[in-house]
Parts: C-alpha cells; structure tokens; sequence
C-alpha cells in the first residue's frame, strides 16, 4: 500500500495547508476523487486537488537511502 502525507486546505486564499499526517491509500488517488480521512476524532470527506510525487532513483531505494514519497493534496468539505 503507498503511504502519502495528507495536505488538507481548510480556508480560503492564504491560508496554509493543514498537515494531517501520513496515511496508508489502496493506491494514490486522482485530483477530483473524494476520499474519507480520521482526523482529530471526526471523518472528514475530502476532495483531491492535487498529487505531488517525489520519485528516487532505483539505485538510491535502499534502506540507508531515501525512499519514494508523495503528498496527497485535498480540500475539505466536510465531517461527520
């Protein structure tokens, strides 16, 4: 399962991104797909704006070496 950290835009204009944290996904979501997040004991369904890969070198994939990340971008619509 990729891991990605989720950026959460919760205001308008400036305001920076929320970040809540590292999550397990089946597999990364698209921009435009909701997804269902915990977050400080609440559900919140989100929309994905955006996801940004930050790929390595095959050859740099070892365990003292930089792995894979991403970060999962959405915008919060709202929570149960």
């Amino acid at each position: 399962m990729p891991v990605a950290r989720l950026l959460v835009e919760r205001g308008m204009g400036r305001t920076p991104s929320q970040d809540w944290g590292e999550f397990d996904f089946l597999a990364l979501p698209s921009p435009g797909d909701r997804i269902a997040a915990s977050f400080d004991n609440a559900l919140h369904h989100l929309t994905v704006i955006s996801v940004h890969h930050k790929p390595v070198p095959i050859a740099d994939q070892r365990p003292d070496k930089l792995s894979p990340q991403a970060d999962v971008v959405a915008k919060w619509t709202s929570s149960e």
